[in-house]
């Protein structure tokens, strides 16, 4: 199996991370990935902002469990990274552009024994005031909203794969 397959099919959503800080080179790399995904008329209208405070990250966290009335606790599975995308509310594309940013930043995590998870809240709660002053705060232009999110660490544990569904796939030749 090639290479890049390989990294698709053992990548792993985290939901525990360690303490021990992402280094700046492989957040640097994580990013360098999103940049190079394909965007819609290759407009490449997001913006990308690397979290990398844990403190930050909390308060982030924290903002968006009160928007969304979340469990107390609720905490993005405490990273010591967290990669937001966002992109321009009038670009038809853009959460399709995140959506393959975030795979490719994902995928490149995993390549570099970074864990990651998926983080659908900050999008669903991107409007509220008190989460829209912290992404403005944290270099998102105002007028861009949140389409993407991940949680970046080292795994505490393994994640074993899930089944895949059957039946999903036809091929018309």
């Amino acid at each position: 199996m090639n290479e890049v397959m390989n990294t698709i099919l053992t990548r792993r959503s985290t939901r525990a991370f360690t303490a021990q800080p992402v280094e700046q080179d492989k957040l640097e790399q994580i990013v360098t990935a999103a940049q190079w995904a394909p965007s819609g008329m290759n407009r490449q209208n997001w913006h990308f902002v690397m979290l990398s405070n844990p403190e930050r990250i909390q308060q982030l966290a924290g903002a968006v469990r009160d928007a969304l009335d979340r469990a107390e606790g609720y905490n993005f599975y405490a990273p010591t990274a967290f990669l937001i995308i966002a992109a321009d509310r009038d670009n038809r594309n853009s959460i399709l552009d995140c959506s393959a940013a975030l795979e490719n930043a994902m995928l490149a995590a995993h390549s570099l024994g970074v864990a990651s998870c998926w983080i659908n809240q900050v999008r669903d709660a991107t409007d509220d005031p008190a989460v829209r002053a912290l992404l403005t705060e944290y270099g998102v232009p105002e007028n861009y909203a949140v389409y993407a999110a991940a949680s970046l660490g080292y795994a505490e544990k393994e994640t074993e794969p899930h089944e895949r569904a059957e039946n999903t796939v036809t091929y018309v030749r």
